[in-house]
C-alpha cells in the first residue's frame, strides 16, 4: 500500500459524511428508508455529544448485526 492510498484511507475512516452515507446506505439495504435521522438522534441522545465517524460506523455495524440476526431467525428474505 502505499502512502498516499494509506492517507486517504485514513481520512476516509475519520470522514464523518462518509460514515453516514454508509449508515444510511445499510439502513436503505435493509427498508428502513426514513430511520438515518433516528440513529443519528440516538447516538446524539446516548452519548451526550454530537456523532462522530466512529460512532456512526459502530452503532450501524451494531444494528447491521442485529438485523441479520433477525432475518436468521426468523427465516426472513431480502
Amino acid at each position: 500500500m502505499t502512502t498516499q492510498s494509506f492517507v486517504n484511507e485514513i481520512k476516509n475512516f475519520y470522514n464523518t459524511s462518509q460514515a453516514r452515507s454508509e449508515l444510511e446506505n445499510m439502513l436503505q439495504s435493509n427498508r428502513l428508508y426514513k430511520k438515518n435521522d433516528e440513529v443519528i438522534d440516538f447516538i446524539r441522545t446516548v452519548s451526550g455529544r454530537d456523532v462522530d465517524s466512529f460512532t456512526i460506523r459502530e452503532t450501524g455495524r451494531f444494528l447491521s448485526d442485529i438485523i441479520n440476526e433477525l432475518k436468521l431467525k426468523y427465516e426472513i428474505k431480502d
